[in-house]
């Protein structure tokens, strides 16, 4: 049996829920989207859909042992081999996707880690790969853990405090601790938009009571923007191919090398 349940939780990300969605809408059996608590148009866009994949409920959330609960019951009504994490502000170009759909259905691994650009100021530019590298299963740079195969991890569970939660296997132990040989790392980067305004709102509204919104320069991405991006959308969802301002740009160039030279010392 081959199947994968994507799942997502979200708050106050209209400007990016729909892309994502559309991006992962075509290769997956499900999605479980819980809300907690969004005050923008991001109710609005996810009820857009028309899909029977999309399973779509609302929960208010208080601490951040609530939102491990809400990711805890997202598994629990799991019954494919696969889950996927995506967060609302995670786009993927279909090479991208096809690619973890490809060494899902491959049934060798435990789980898929995906490359990311991190975009700064618009859809066409990310933050240098040395800010903020880290090593998963023997890789360096900007990685996340987005597939797992339940057949592979026995007693598959989600344990521990937002925002330093993760999954454990059977034995209490993180997932990130398994054989390096037992992951595909992809080839291809995904779009996270978590640098970004997340809300048409304006202001920096928070998901799950975290504000990441960041000026830098940046570099600017060499590949082709996913296609997403430029379907068809609603009037509710913002135009994602804006690029950032003049004024963005100029705060940038002021900004980035302070940033820089704290990153040194």
């Amino acid at each position: 049996m081959f199947g994968i349940t994507a799942h997502m939780i979200v708050k106050n990300e209209d400007r990016w829920v729909w892309f994502a969605l559309q991006s992962i809408l075509p290769y997956v059996d499900k999605i479980i989207i819980t809300d907690t608590g969004s005050s923008d148009k991001t109710l609005k866009i996810i009820e857009s859909f028309a899909s029977p994949k999309i399973q779509f409920t609302k929960v208010v959330i208080h601490t951040s042992a609530d939102v491990t609960s809400v990711r805890s019951a997202q598994l629990t009504e799991t019954k494919t081999p696969w889950i996927w994490i995506v967060d609302g502000d995670e786009i993927y170009p279909s090479n991208t996707a096809k690619e973890c759909l490809t060494a899902a259905k491959s049934n060798h691994y435990e789980g898929v880690v995906v490359r990311r650009y991190d975009l700064m100021g618009d859809i066409y530019h990310r933050q240098v790969e040395s800010v903020g590298s880290y090593e998963l299963f023997g890789q360096k740079g900007h990685l996340l853990v987005r597939l797992l195969n339940r057949d592979k991890i026995n007693n598959l569970i989600y344990r521990g405090d937002y925002p330093n939660e993760g999954f454990l296997d059977g034995n209490g132990k993180s997932i990130l601790t398994r054989k390096p040989l037992d992951w595909y790392i992809t080839k291809d980067y995904l779009y996270h938009a978590m640098y970004l305004k997340r809300s048409s709102q304006g202001g920096n509204l928070p998901m799950f009571n975290r504000s990441k919104y960041k000026i830098e320069t940046g570099i600017r991405i060499d590949a082709v923007i996913p296609e997403v991006f430029s379907l068809p959308r609603p009037e509710l969802v913002p135009d994602p191919l804006v690029r950032r301002s003049l004024g963005y740009e100029l705060i940038a160039q002021v900004v980035t090398p302070i940033k820089n030279i704290k990153r040194r010392l």
